[in-house]
């Protein structure tokens, strides 16, 4: 009497092209997808001795089918020989680890269904040289121009940013601006990332980007699909996370309002996600619990930085009934600056400011970031992005991970604002022990850096101290 899909009846469809549907999955990789028996092959360039942890499901629902077995193997010479493959064909053959040193290596999944259809799938792994032979690259992810004279201060030149940063990285070792910058913008990339074997090149990296991400590309390197939207867009492999993973460090930095900074994990079909934003629970959707797909606890921010909420100054906001008040104009906004943060690991860190004070060229009244201008300025710094805030923290009954180091702590214009004393910069600790394996030169252990703001816009003096003491860190300062 009752008509149930799955339950008193069966749906097949009568196809030639009726397969099973194959998802391989691995935390650096990405997701793949593959039907049918003569698929595409995914190639995919990695470091040497990074451990890969594939998993994988089958569905044949489309068709009224079942997954019978998976079978995998490694550099299958005959698929037609059983003794070639790994594994039998089994339903929990689910899964495998590997680690590769040199060479090209393809793993194989093969997937069957109640009718004997089956699907292939396979994954290329290019082993590429990881010489990390060279001290510092600069990623410039930061497109301005030069075609406007430079009056409101609300948005650097790209000579004035150039200029910036080139004057800190001119100071470590063996840096050479026409070798070691890499110009996302105008270095006729068309805002494409760096290829992986630039990456191999370098121990540490410095990355700076805009809020534009049709202009930046690190949302091409650090953008997550969860696994549930796996097929759905092409995914990315997050070369960053490896490189930590190999013991380089970074300090990413950049204009970090709505979309941009480490938001631009958010999938394209989720760029509008409110915040604040639980990175594992909610990159699909907000909500009050923590149920479905919690891929995206290895999104970048998250597994990498340890970073479990990310929040905005200016951005599009929760309406949830308890959220607090937002409002940018001389509430939410950053003024004068950011505070060295309490935490155990920050302390531990010798040359680190305790302030962080706003430019004083940015404060000029009548420029667009001034204090107590009329009209609909700010009032105070906005491009900031915010990390772990406590107050929406404790409102979900969630503690930060155990790696999670704060460096500064913003301090809004109104001291009512939910936003006074939250996190905006962070240590990155979580590989700070691993020392580069390098065939020469100086490789250290120690931890990378994240701003969740532009330094440009803050006091010169004390962002030279931060930079000096993070290059000295990664000892690579060669005049203070």
């Amino acid at each position: 009497a009752i008509f149930t899909r799955g339950v008193n009846v069966r749906q097949f469809i009568v196809s030639i092209t009726a397969y099973p549907l194959l998802t391989i999955i691995e935390p650096f990789l990405g997701g793949f997808q593959f039907t049918g028996g003569n698929p595409k092959r995914e190639k995919r360039d990695l470091p040497p001795g990074v451990e890969l942890n594939f998993h994988w499901l089958g569905d044949a629902s489309a068709y009224g089918g079942e997954i019978v077995c998976f079978q995998y193997g490694w550099d299958v010479a005959d698929l037609n020989n059983p003794s070639d493959w790994e594994s039998d064909c089994s339903p929990f053959n689910v899964g495998c680890k590997a680690i590769w040193y040199s060479g090209v290596h393809t793993l194989y999944v093969r997937v069957v269904d109640n009718s004997g259809s089956e699907t292939l799938g396979q994954v290329e792994i290019n082993i590429v040289p990881f010489t990390m032979d060279r001290n510092l690259l600069w990623v410039d992810d930061f497109r301005s121009t030069n075609d406007f004279v430079q009056i409101d201060y609300n948005f650097p030149r790209e000579d004035q940013h150039d200029a910036f940063w080139l004057g800190h990285c001119n100071r470590t070792i063996g840096f050479d601006p026409t070798r070691d910058v890499y110009d996302a913008v105008y270095g006729g990339y068309n805002s494409a990332p760096p290829k992986i074997s630039l990456i191999g090149r370098y121990k540490n990296i410095v990355w700076t980007f805009n809020s534009d991400l049709k202009t930046s590309c690190i949302d091409d390197v650090i953008q997550f699909t969860p696994e549930s939207r796996v097929g759905q867009a092409a995914i990315p492999i997050n070369f960053l996370a490896i490189f930590l993973a190999k013991g380089g460090h970074v300090l990413t930095e950049g204009m970090s309002e709505k979309a941009g900074g480490l938001a631009s994990i958010l999938p394209v079909v989720t760029a509008a996600r409110g915040f604040p934003l639980n990175i594992k629970c909610e990159l699909l959707g907000n909500s009050d619990g923590c149920e479905g797909d919690t891929s995206a606890a290895n999104a970048y921010p998250y597994k990498d930085y340890c970073i479990t909420m990310l929040d905005k100054i200016d951005g599009a906001f929760r309406t949830d009934a308890d959220m607090p008040m937002r409002r940018i104009r001389n509430y939410d906004c950053m003024y004068p600056g950011a505070v060295k943060s309490t935490d155990a690991w920050h302390d531990s860190i010798p040359g680190m400011p305790n302030e962080l004070n706003l430019w004083s060229e940015i404060l000029v009244a009548g420029r667009y970031f001034a204090p107590n201008e009329p009209g609909s300025r700010p009032g105070g710094f906005t491009p900031v992005e915010v990390y772990d805030p406590q107050y929406w923290m404790n409102r979900n009954s969630v503690l930060s991970q155990r790696c999670f180091h704060p460096m500064y702590r913003m301090k809004a214009k109104n001291t009512n604002s939910a936003l006074n004393n939250q996190t905006v910069a962070i240590w990155v600790t979580k590989y700070s022990h691993i020392v580069p394996e390098v065939a020469s030169g100086i490789a250290v252990a120690a931890p990378s850096a994240h701003f969740g703001f532009e330094l440009w816009f803050f006091d010169r003096a004390q962002g030279r101290a931060v930079i000096n003491t993070i290059f000295r860190k990664w000892q690579i300062l060669a005049t203070p």
